[in-house]
Parts: structure tokens; sequence; C-alpha cells
């Protein structure tokens, strides 16, 4: 009687607490959406404490222990059938009530940004692509003049004297970090193989120069990283927005004059709303920062881009011709015993490399340098281009510099003078060991200044990306506050 009349009540009371949640229910938006689950489970979650307490009440534990398991086998469930009503439902707004669309093409649409940038064009086209084109050259001329010399030899049976042939000597290495971790890669394993000096002390040394080399690079690309993400980034988000504003009044502070970039800024739809008279709305600020945009003036930035570039150029021409020297033009060994032959005083000349010296020193020493140089060409240009004052670009052109002259700075401040002299005294072989006098020899160094000058036009006319759909539109407004300004007599 006892249990039949717990039960009665229990069930009376649970019915009773079902219609109260059920009103409650029709007021909770998280559960509208789909109908309430089957009666029992619902029934066991809310009558279920209520039966443990008239249980315990008369000390029916044998009933009390098992309504207590089955309320912890339903529990779970109903709660994370809860979870699931909550989470889809949210689910369900999302797709009934999604993000604002686009705009439809029209002058404000936003377009998509391209998913290849400039910054992965640079890394994964401009600099291998430099490598293999300077690569193809360089064996092509070497084959040419090659042919040239045995076609001489087996006519003539010597050079003619108006080729003034020279025979050329082997050549010390760069002094940097990088020349110090080649010479002691090559007199290491050298002595090392042949069993010459302290085990520990050779291996020693070689780790170190190897750990300063490595420790270059790596604070090369920390640096580089650092200033794209905090100096880089932020000038080209300034100029955007000086250049943006200076866009919209100028084509009279209409939406439907503008369009925008994938980047978000404005840009004049067309010439014919362009109206100069507007450059008098700006306020003095924005005045000063357009009309010293970089490429309002190209008589500044052009030269400046141009000795930014042939400074790369030079570190890039240093990395190719000490690949065409320890690659191509050193003979392949099959040990290290023969590498190394004696020269005059301490002077020891590279004879020969191993395929695996030749490996390691490529993928240590040469591909790194050659990737961060061109990396550093393409952010350094951007940078300087992102610059909103004449002043600050010299000055960040100076700058960019001590990032390319790291290895030498090290080399000097850090390298033991031992190892210097080590460095000084490794001789490696020539580019060719007969040089005649023709156009490539006096005249191919020329045409680098031919190549810096094409990317400073490539990068400013087609691939600069600091201010897309640049208009050059203003030059001609701030020319004549340009003058004011320097002529002492602004505002």
């Amino acid at each position: 009687q006892c249990s039949a009349s717990v039960g009665s009540f229990a069930g009376v009371r649970a019915i009773q607490w079902y219609k109260l949640f059920c009103d409650l229910a029709s007021h909770c938006e998280c559960t509208r959406a789909r109908p309430l689950k089957p009666l029992p489970l619902w029934l066991l979650l809310l009558a279920g404490p209520r039966w443990i307490l008239v249980s315990s009440e008369y000390k029916t534990s044998g009933m009390k222990s098992f309504l207590v398991a089955l309320l912890a086998v339903a529990v779970a469930p109903a709660t994370s059938h809860l979870f699931l009503e909550v989470h889809n439902h949210k689910l369900t707004r999302e797709a009934a009530d999604p993000a604002p669309p686009t705009p439809e093409a029209g002058p404000q649409a936003l377009p998509q940004k391209p998913f290849f940038g400039a910054q992965e064009l640079v890394l994964f086209v401009i600099a291998p692509g430099s490598a293999l084109l300077g690569l193809a050259f360089v064996i092509f001329i070497r084959s040419l003049e090659a042919r040239q010399v045995d076609t001489t030899n087996h006519n003539a049976g010597e050079w003619h004297q108006d080729q003034e042939v020279v025979e050329r000597e082997p050549e010390s290495l760069d002094e940097d970090v990088y020349g110090a971790g080649i010479a002691a890669l090559v007199r290491d394993s050298y002595s090392l193989v042949d069993g010459k000096g302290d085990l520990v002390l050779r291996v020693s040394r070689l780790m170190s120069s190897f750990l300063l080399m490595a420790f270059v690079v790596c604070l090369q690309i920390f640096v580089i990283l650092q200033m794209q993400a905090l100096v880089a980034s932020r000038a080209v988000t300034e100029i955007r927005q000086i250049y943006g504003r200076y866009e919209f009044v100028m084509y009279g502070a209409d939406v439907t004059h503008n369009y925008l970039t994938p980047n978000g800024f404005p840009r004049g739809l067309d010439q014919k709303y362009f109206e100069s008279a507007n450059f008098a709305r700006l306020t003095d600020d924005e005045k000063d920062l357009a009309c010293n945009i970089p490429f309002s003036q190209m008589q500044i930035l052009v030269p400046i881009l141009f000795i930014w570039t042939l400074t790369i150029v030079a570190d890039l021409r240093r990395c190719g011709d000490l690949f065409v020297r320890l690659i191509l033009a050193t003979p392949t060994i099959g040990s290290m015993k023969d590498a190394v032959v004696e020269g005059d005083g301490e002077c020891e000349i590279v004879a020969g490399l191993t395929k695996e010296v030749k490996g390691l020193l490529m993928f240590t020493c040469m591909i790194p340098r050659w990737i961060i140089d061109v990396y550093l060409l393409w952010l350094g240009c951007r940078w300087l281009c992102a610059t909103p004052n004449f002043g600050d670009l010299l000055l960040n052109s100076v700058a960019l510099e001590f990032i390319v002259l790291l290895k030498d700075t090290l080399f000097i401040g850090v390298v033991p003078d031992r190892n210097k002299r080590a460095t000084q005294s490794t001789l490696i072989q020539p580019w060719q060991r007969m040089e005649p006098a023709n156009y490539r020899v006096f005249l191919s160094a020329f045409l680098l200044m031919l190549v810096s000058f094409s990317w400073v036009y490539y990068y400013i006319y087609r691939f600069q990306a600091v201010l897309p759909d640049y208009k050059w539109d203003v030059h001609a407004v701030c020319q004549s506050y340009i003058r004011s300004i320097t002529s002492g007599k602004a505002r």
C-alpha cells in the first residue's frame, strides 16, 4: 500500500511538473524549433527527485536505490538532448538568419581578394625563377666560352693575340659569416678525414662556425618577419587610408563616384568626376599626408628604390658567384682527403668537394641567402613605397641595409681572429681558369644596372600592392602645394 500511494502521489506530481514545463517551454525560444521529447523521459527527470524524497520518508531503501540508479541513467540522455536542442536551434537560427549579403555589383561592391598574393608570388615564383634563370644563363655562357676555347686551341694551337687571355688564380672567400662557415667546413672536414689535429677541437670549431651561420639566417628571418608584421603592414594600412580619403574627397565625396578596392578603400570611378578644386576641402594634415605619398614624387622614389635594388642585387651577385665557383667550377671528388692542396704560405686551395659537402653548402648557405635577399628586396620596396614622408623615406632606405650587413657585422665582431685568417687564406676556384677578353668579361656586370632599373619599373607600375589601382592623380594637384612648402610659404 505504501508503494502504491507513493507511486500515485509521484505520478500526479510528475504530471503537474510536466504541464508547468510545457507552459514554460511555449515561451522558450530554444525548444520552439523542435517538439519536446517523449513523455516518460521528462516524467522520470522531473518526478525522480520527488520519488526519492518520498521513498526516503517511508524508509524504503530498496526502492530508493532502484530509483537513484534509474534516475542516473535517465538524466544523462535528457541533459544531452537538451544541449543538442539548444545547439541545433542555434544552427537553425544561423541558417534562417545568415549574415547580411555583400552588396551587389556596383561602385561600392567589395571585390574578392586574390588567392595568390604578392608575398606568395615572391616566395614561390620570383625567388626560384630568378635563381633558375641565373643558373641557366651561367651554364650557357660557360659552355659557350668552353667551346670557343677548344675551337681556338684546335685551329691555332694558341690563343689569338687580340684575345688578351688571362689565366686566373684561385681567389679568397668573402670575409663574412658565410665565408667563415665555408672555410671551417672545408678545412675541418679535410683535417678530420685525414686524421690531423685534435678531433674535439676541430668538431667544436666546425660546429661553432655553422651555428653562427645558422644564427645569422634565423636572425635575418626573424627581423624580416617582425618588420613585415609591425612596421610595413602598419605603414601600408596608413597610406591606404590617406590615399583612400584623398580619392573620396577629390571625386566629390560621393559613393556613386567611387568604387572599392579588394582592401576596402575607395578609388575614383571615372576621371570625369575628379575635381582639383576639392583639394581645398582636405584638412591641412590631410594635404601634408597626401602630398607626401611617394608615388606622387617619382623623382625621389625611383632613385631610392634603384639604390636599394642595387644593394640587394650586389649581394645576390656575391651569392651567385659563390655558387658558380664552389658548385660548378670546383671538381666533384669522392673523398675529402683530396679536397685541399697546399698553396703559398698559409694558403690552402680548395681542389675539390664531395657531393655531400656541395649539397650541404647549397642548403645551409646559398639557398637561404638567395631567398632572404629576394624577399627582403620586395619587402623593402613595399615599406619604402608606404612611407608618407620624404625624410623618413631616405632614413628607411638606410635602415634597411643593416639587415643585409648582419653577416659582415657579426664576422667583424664575433668571429675569432684565427678563423678570420683561415677565411682569408682559404682559396677557391675562379669562375673559369682561362679568361678571354670578350663582351661577357667587360660588359656583363653593367647588365645588373639594367636588371635593377627593370625591377624598379616593374614594381612601381605593375607589381606594387601598396596602393592597388593607383590613379596617378596626386602629383599635378600637389605641385603648387609642394612648392609652397619648400619655399616656406605654406598655409
